[in-house]
């Protein structure tokens, strides 16, 4: 099962979207993503409102994400592995957000961290549970997980920068939410 992260609300709010963290019951926490995937979400917002070109290095980026530089490194890995950003050695080093993966969705962020995202374990194979084909709470995770990939497909990481930018009233995509 995928765990769903607190920043959604953020980012729905950011994104102008109703909110999507779902609260089952008040004693049960929200579902959530990762820290790893909340964190690779604000680099690259970060990295989205730099001008083209321009590389942030690995403590620039911690800080903008207020995360821990060590537990960042892996995140970046992951990122530069998913081929979303671009590491660069050596003293004039640091990592890019290439112009072809400035539109990148939310999703892509994701799953570059966490791999494919399931709702319910059931919809991850035809053969997965034995009660799939007549369980009448499958077609609701299946529609779940639809409206779930459908908002996190619908907003861009250029777009999250944008509304930073905006809401910060200069207009330059160099802060971080």
């Amino acid at each position: 099962m995928w765990p769903f992260t607190q920043s959604l609300s953020y980012l729905s709010e950011l994104s102008g979207l109703s909110n999507v963290a779902l609260r089952v019951h008040e004693d049960i926490p929200d579902m959530q993503l990762t820290r790893a995937a909340d964190y690779a979400v604000r680099v690259m917002i970060h990295l989205a409102g730099l001008p083209p070109g321009v590389r942030a290095s690995r403590g620039e980026l911690a800080r903008a994400a207020e995360c821990p530089e060590q537990f960042l490194s892996k995140v970046l890995q992951s990122l530069t592995r998913a081929g979303l950003v671009v590491s660069h050695r050596g003293n004039t080093g640091g990592f890019e957000l290439p112009q072809a993966h400035r539109g990148t969705s939310l999703l892509n962020v994701v799953q570059a961290i966490e791999g494919p995202v399931r709702l319910n374990l059931c919809l991850t194979s035809d053969h997965t549970c034995s009660r799939q084909g007549w369980c009448p709470a499958h077609d609701v995770w299946a529609e779940a997980q639809e409206a779930m990939l459908g908002v996190l497909q619908g907003v861009s990481i250029a777009h999250l920068a944008t509304k930073v930018a905006a809401r910060n009233g200069n207009g330059a995509l160099s802060n971080t939410p």
